[in-house]
């Protein structure tokens, strides 16, 4: 059976919803929906694990579940039930969508509450990231998404690790003025929270479990200062040790470019605070155990229409969608 698994940040997807967790039904949020219902439409995913999903609240009104189950229904979507894990104390979630009738999907998280070293992703991680010999306590704004995956008919299973980790980026004007206290802390923090998966991801390997991991990670190839500094990035953390070839998280992409306009293929763009220049950047990521079957051709997309041929007709869709673009990887299971 062939299953697409794929990674979406949909960006401020809460914006779209009610209180009472139904649509909005303004012109502009209805044109946005429509976009976001056909890029699922065309791409055809059976689990969609969505970055800056809708929010859950304390008071337990509003409701991740509710909400994209609610979108679904809108869009006619296969993927029509929705699974979320621990919540986060902001306003976007980690989530995911998919097809009952291909999956059955639970939220399985990993760690030991008891053990500092890897804890589950709702406690602190003590991890020193600076080489000073004292560690540090960590702990996810928006903690990734654990879940089993069991495949209906033939019940192979697999673990999907759903994931936004810190940004690297600096917003506000009082950060500005300490760029490099706040680049130094967000590197950091992205470096604890790379490990701390990591380290989930060994614990499933250990267990001769087949493991993805996907999502938002704010981080890819290149060289910037603080990766130059440390000498490795955090998505290297993820994917794992050269030296345990074994156990490395496999990116079906292939090796991207570095041009003058950033990273081909590219995932998204941003301009850059100080230039004030677009830049392409590959931050979202679905990366795979080698136990895992891919199809023969090109099982890895990146749905960006200025780059994939597949995508340049959804381009319009797309681009009212979000900010990012849709990545996919195709299961041979």
């Amino acid at each position: 059976m062939s299953l697409r698994m794929c990674s979406y940040n949909i960006e401020w997807f809460n914006h779209l919803f009610n209180k009472d967790n139904s649509l909005k039904n303004g012109a502009e949020e209805t044109e946005r929906l429509t976009a976001i219902k056909n890029v699922l439409t065309s791409i055809q995913p059976d689990f969609i694990g969505i970055v800056e999903a809708p929010n859950t609240s304390a008071d337990g009104q509003e409701s991740t579940v509710k909400k994209l189950e609610a979108f679904a229904n809108f869009a006619g979507l296969p993927t029509k039930k929705a699974v979320t894990g621990f919540v986060s104390p902001g306003t976007q979630e980690i989530a995911a969508l998919y097809n009952p009738a291909k999956l059955t999907v639970v939220h399985a998280p990993g760690g030991d509450a008891n053990l500092k070293k890897n804890p589950p992703f709702d406690g602190e991680f003590f991890f020193d990231t600076d080489d000073d010999r004292i560690k540090e306590v960590y702990k996810h704004y928006r903690p990734p998404l654990e879940v089993l995956v069991t495949v209906e008919g033939t019940g192979r299973n697999f673990n999907v690790i759903v994931v936004h980790s810190k940004s690297k980026g600096i917003f506000n004007s009082a950060d500005m003025l300490h760029w490099e206290r706040e680049s130094l802390r967000n590197r950091l923090k992205l470096y604890a929270e790379c490990e701390w998966i990591r380290r989930h991801v060994d614990e499933l390997l250990k267990a001769q479990k087949d493991v993805i991991v996907m999502g938002d990670m704010n981080d890819g190839p290149g060289m910037d200062y603080y990766e130059i500094k440390y000498g490795r990035s955090a998505i290297e953390v993820v994917m794992g040790d050269i030296f345990e070839p074994g156990r490395i998280l496999l990116n079906h992409g292939g090796k991207p470019k570095w041009t003058s306009k950033g990273w081909k293929p590219s995932s998204a763009r941003f301009k850059d605070t100080i230039t004030e220049k677009y830049v392409n950047v590959l931050i979202d990521h679905v990366l795979a155990s080698s136990g895992l079957p891919v199809v023969a051709d090109k099982p890895h997309k990146i749905w960006n229409p200025f780059e994939n041929d597949d995508a340049k007709p959804l381009k319009s869709d797309l681009l009212k969608a979000s900010d990012h673009f849709p990545v996919t990887l195709d299961l041979d299971l």
